[in-house]
């Protein structure tokens, strides 16, 4: 593949970006059609209650959802061939329309998007100007990158009335030096609101160069009967947003919905999510790795699977934090299934918190592959550059600690499925579970989301391992063990950007550090 120029590249995002603007400037020109038709919806809507009293509104039979399960997609990059399309692979600009499959140049779709919260670690107006500027309510739930950390509200941010950026409060102790990492998005459309949870933040990079995985399902206006892994899946996420949000700004007033009219039906993944807090008894199990943890060990029991000695951990992760083998240990065993026993005195002789916690025999450990960029992928492989590598974060001082466990390094590369993932710039965090053999089969987990590997994300026990402290919020669903669902996590791991299984790092291998390559330009 030819290097393409930094100033090459740039065009080619600003052409990218000239295209979304012109694309959304007949929104606003039909922005007062869109409020007429809006107001017929509304009447439509009225015209369908069944039941006197009943404040469940009925849908029209003949709504068509582009997700009406859960689908897993990646972003659609500047590096893709546009004459190749496929349905796991979308656009920002699609997934805002109500069809998110339609051709957006050549159909011009009216945007019947009423509301969208999004929440991110960082956004560009750029990105979306356009759609402030087409009448859509806008709400941005940011990382509060203040100096005083209070809790900031924004009204009519850059003077649009329709767009309001939340920064939440990191005032206590527990949260000050964590990030609000989560990437959720709440769309509310006419008739359904779309969920979309995954890694994409929201610069014109997360849609242009860098690689995104995502989860995104539809949600019609009904009453079904939920089965109890949608009625934990409605719960969990009313729980995650009240909790992220401030008491002044709750999410169903600020999108003008009843969370409860929605039908929360054909879940396939559970959330996993993790809040800052200390967790002791039974809270510790649902949050952070804890809550992994805690949800292989059920599903594999109740579809009556045995659970396994040992695993293979594929990890694809951008950003690394402070990492021992203690660390590792404590990853694999709740990534096994296996249940977390309570030690009852500290062990001496510096033997790890998991042989403490698990009394694991050295044989039976299980084996963590953290999937990371070289330097020599970075620099010489991908269509972006170093300049472009940002999301990738690894510090030099930890890396080169002697407790840090270098052996677990393997190289990031383009997926063997699509021959265009080649030389993409990951920020996708993916981990895949499976026995040693590496197969895809019904015991496999498949993680997608925003926690990358680090204590801050998914927690550190403490107390004796009678308490987990996690200091991130961060967001995520996991494909878990189930009868009769190797079939869709095989269509997801050919789907993915980067090459499943991995190779180990050769010896001359080195892992992409921007510091030491900047130390390098000097």
């Amino acid at each position: 593949m030819k290097k393409r120029t930094l100033q090459e590249l740039s065009e080619e995002q600003e052409e990218i970006n000239s295209s979304y603007i012109n694309v959304n400037s007949l929104q606003k020109q039909l922005y007062l059609e869109n409020q007429k038709r809006l107001e017929e919806i509304k009447q439509e809507k009225q015209e369908i209650k069944q039941n006197e009293g009943d404040e469940v509104k009925q849908v029209d039979e003949k709504i068509k959802l582009c997700f009406p399960v859960g689908k897993f997609c990646l972003n659609q990059i500047s590096q893709y061939p546009k004459e190749e399309k496929q349905s796991h692979i979308l656009s920002f600009i699609n997934i805002i329309q109500e069809n998110a499959y339609s051709d957006v140049q050549k159909e011009k779709p009216k945007i019947t998007l009423e509301a969208a919260l999004m929440t991110c670690y960082g956004f560009e107006d750029h990105l979306l100007k356009p759609l402030v500027l087409s009448g859509v309510k806008l709400f941005i739930i940011n990382d509060n990158d203040n100096n005083d950390k209070k809790l900031e509200i924004i009204e009519e941010f850059n003077g649009h009335r329709n767009w309001t950026v939340i920064k939440p409060s990191k005032l206590s102790s527990v949260t000050f030096g964590g990030s609000f990492h989560p990437k959720i998005w709440i769309l509310k459309f006419p008739k359904f609101i779309r969920i979309v949870i995954g890694s994409q933040n929201l610069h014109v990079g997360d849609w242009t160069v860098w690689s995104q995985a995502m989860w995104i399902q539809d949600f019609q206006i009904g009453n079904s009967e939920l089965d109890e892994i949608s009625k934990e899946f409605k719960v969990g996420l009313k729980e995650f947003l009240d909790n992220i949000l401030p008491n002044s700004h709750k999410f169903e007033d600020l999108l003008k919905i009843k969370y409860n009219d929605y039908d929360f039906q054909n879940i396939n993944i559970r959330l996993i999510t993790s809040i800052p807090g200390r967790f002791t008894g039974n809270q510790m199990n649902k949050y952070g790795m804890m809550r992994i943890q805690s949800v292989i060990n059920s599903e594999l029991k109740s579809n009556d699977f045995e659970i396994p000695k040992q695993v293979s951990i594929a990890y694809q992760t951008t950003s690394i934090g402070q990492l021992d083998v203690n660390y590792i240990d404590f990853v694999q065993q709740c990534c096994s299934g296996q249940q977390v026993k309570q030690s009852q005195k500290i062990q001496q002789n510096n033997k790890s918190i998991a042989q403490m916690l698990f009394n694991q025999q050295e044989e039976e450990k299980s084996t963590l592959k953290l999937i990371y960029p070289t330097s020599d992928y970075i620099q010489n492989q991908t269509s972006a550059g170093p300049e472009y590598a940002n999301p990738l974060f690894l510090r030099k001082q930890q890396y080169e600690n002697p407790k840090f466990p270098k052996n677990i390094f393997h190289r990031y590369q383009g997926s063997n499925y699509y021959y265009w993932h080649a030389g993409n710039i990951p920020h996708l965090k993916v981990m895949i579970v499976t026995g040693i053999d590496e197969k895809i089969d019904d015991k496999t987990s498949i993680y997608i989301g925003s926690h990358n590997l680090s204590q801050a994300a998914w927690g550190r026990l403490e107390k004796n391992a009678t308490q987990l402290f996690i200091s991130n919020t961060e967001l995520g669903v996991l494909y878990p063990p189930k009868k009769d669902s190797a079939k869709l996590k095989q269509s997801i791991v050919e789907q993915i950007s980067f090459k499943f299984p991995p190779d180990k790092y050769e010896k001359t291998d080195q892992p992409w550090i921007s510091e030491v390559y900047y130390e390098q330009q000097i």
